[in-house]
């Protein structure tokens, strides 16, 4: 009986280092600002990652002037999360990428870092913005199609 407990404990223990080591939450938004409808396509195994951790998933068809909205968390480091998605519109891509990284400066400070990127193909026009950022270091980026 006194192991069964034990074993419990420690299950719930390790579980809640999980939760801890859990990364800031990023909501992506991606909007299809073109006249054709937008096909999810997952090239990259970041793409993969970010597509079977997101909840809800990311949309696999984004109809013109609509949009999709997905979250993602990585239980990685509490100092580490990005999202990576790519759309395409008949021949042309968009590649979309967001990341957090807590960066430590000369004499030990932590300093938040926010990136995102946009890189288009075959005639794609594409934007990505970070929309808001908390205290907790969770934030919003939109991604944008046509």
């Amino acid at each position: 009986m006194k192991n069964s407990v034990m074993g419990v404990v420690s299950a719930v223990a390790l579980l809640a280092v999980g939760v801890a080591q859990a990364g800031p939450l990023v909501d992506v938004t991606f909007k299809n600002l073109g006249r054709e409808q937008a096909v999810l396509k997952i090239v990259t195994a970041n793409e993969s990652s970010t597509y079977q951790v997101a909840n809800p998933k990311p949309r696999e068809k984004v109809e013109a002037n609509t949009s999709t909205l997905f979250r993602v968390q990585r239980i990685i480091s509490p100092d580490v999360n990005a999202a990576m998605v790519r759309y395409t519109m008949g021949s042309k891509t968009c590649a979309f990428g967001t990341t957090f990284q807590m960066r430590m400066m000369p004499g030990g400070i932590k300093q938040p870092q926010w990136t995102k990127t946009a890189t288009p193909s075959g005639g794609a026009t594409c934007a990505a913005t970070i929309t808001s950022t908390a205290a907790d270091y969770s934030w919003k980026v939109e991604f944008s199609m046509k």
